[in-house]
Parts: C-alpha cells; structure tokens; sequence
C-alpha cells in the first residue's frame, strides 16, 4: 500500500513537473481556462513567490505581518494588517491582493476542498518567508509556526478591502511598466471592461497608524478606508469585473 502511494505521488510530481516545462516553454500566455493540470499551475505559482527577489511581503515588513497576527485582539490585530499592507511596494501590494482575492474564492469553493486554514498552511512559507535571506534553523522553526497565521489573517480581510487596489482607470497606467497580454480571458460572467488587473496604482496617500486604541479600532480603520482612500476607478465595480482583455503591471522582482 505504502508503494502504491509513494508511486501515485511520484507520478502527480511528474506529471507537475512536466506541465510546468510546458508552460515556461510556450513563448505566449497560455489560456489558463483551457489547461487541465491544475497541480501544475499551482507548482508554477509557487515557483514564482519562491524565486522573488525578496518575499512577497518583503523582508523589512516580515516581523510587522507576523506581530501583527499574532495580537490577540481580533479588531487591533486586523487594523495592524492594513497598517503592514499600506506600508508595502506597490507591486507587491497590487500582488497581494490579486492573490488575496483569489484564494478566498478558492476557500469558498465546494470543489477545491481547502479552507483557510489548509491555504494559509500551504502558502504560509513561499508568501510570509522569513525576515533574513538565510534564517538559522532555530529562526526557521519559529517562522514555520508564525507563517500561516500571517495568511490566515490576510485571507480575513474583506473583499472590498482588496478590491480597492484593483480598480485603475486605463490613462493613469504607465505604458513602461505595462505588460501587454491579449491571452488574458476574464469568466464567462463578466463584462468587457479594459482595466488593468494589479496596477499600477496610486497608493493611498493616508498611512494607518499604530495606536493602543480600543477594540473598535479596526471599525475606525474600516470606516477611514471607505472614506478617504481611493477607488481606483470612476465607477465602483467588483474585483470580478475585470476585462476580457487586460494589462498586467510589472511583477515585484525576480532574482
């Protein structure tokens, strides 16, 4: 039985590996609505956060993301996550929440059985990472544990929240950090609106800051964010309205 497992596994890898070469292989974006290997595309996504630069949620943010999930108050522990967000790269903010929005799709879904839990397990290392470029092993134990409730508590922020960042008027994108893609199909609900999907986009110019406040804090941040940060568009539309055709904004660096 143990053989039969190990061999079924070696097999899923394979197969994995072998859709991944496919894909980095094609000089065009493939059509992700048509590909079957769905372990592939995850392998893919994986490679990609673990071959940035830096993490995706930087180095000089780590112990920000993993101190703020771990405060005990569940309103001052969300309003220090927007504090961290606001405070990243704008490209890996726009990231963030694409990647963000996406996998709360995936925990509401039936069919995919993962819930929160199991994708902040699964994503914890390669998205949160370590603070250092090479962690000792003691600091690698550590973070393991603190990783996933860093994506937890992410993967809690509501979809407005993250659908703020995706919304751009098309003359406010800059052509030089455009990539052009006409291989990218929305679902087949969605409207034919030309937006970028991840940006680039203005940052909001306000900064939440720290405070001992009360447990109604995430409230006030909530209500500050619904008032004086920016959509990113004239019209408030879903993070699900995005165009047939789209423009994709500079992913953060590669090494």
């Amino acid at each position: 039985m143990e053989l039969l497992v190990a061999r079924t596994q070696m097999i899923s890898v394979s197969r994995a590996f072998a859709g991944k070469l496919k894909f980095l292989r094609v000089k065009t974006v493939p059509l992700l609505s048509k590909v079957d290997d769905i372990h592939a595309i995850c392998s893919l996504l994986k490679d990609f956060l673990r071959n940035l630069k830096e993490p995706l949620l930087t180095f000089r943010l780590n112990r920000a993301f993993m101190e703020a999930a771990e405060i005990t108050d569940e309103d001052n522990s969300i309003a220090a996550m927007y504090q961290a967000v606001g405070e990243l790269p704008q490209a890996n903010r726009d990231t963030l929440a694409f990647l963000m929005i996406h996998l709360q799709r995936v925990a509401q879904s039936p069919h995919t059985k993962m819930d929160v839990a199991n994708l902040a397990k699964v994503f914890g290392p390669t998205i949160v990472a370590h603070a250092v470029p090479n962690p000792d092993p003691v600091t690698m134990l550590q973070d393991i544990k603190r990783q996933p409730k860093v994506v937890e508590r992410l993967l809690s922020l509501p979809l407005e929240y993250w659908s703020q960042f995706m919304m751009v008027e098309q003359e406010n994108i800059d052509p030089l950090h455009v990539i052009e893609n006409s291989n990218a199909f929305s679902t087949p609900q969605t409207p034919d609106i030309k937006v970028s999907l991840l940006g680039p986009v203005t940052t909001p110019e306000h900064q939440l800051l720290k405070t001992p406040s009360s447990s109604s804090l995430s409230q006030r941040v909530r209500s500050t964010l619904t008032k004086n940060t920016p959509r990113f568009g004239s019209k408030s539309k879903s993070a699900t309205n995005l165009g047939r055709q789209g423009n994709f904004f500079a992913s953060p660096m590669l090494k």
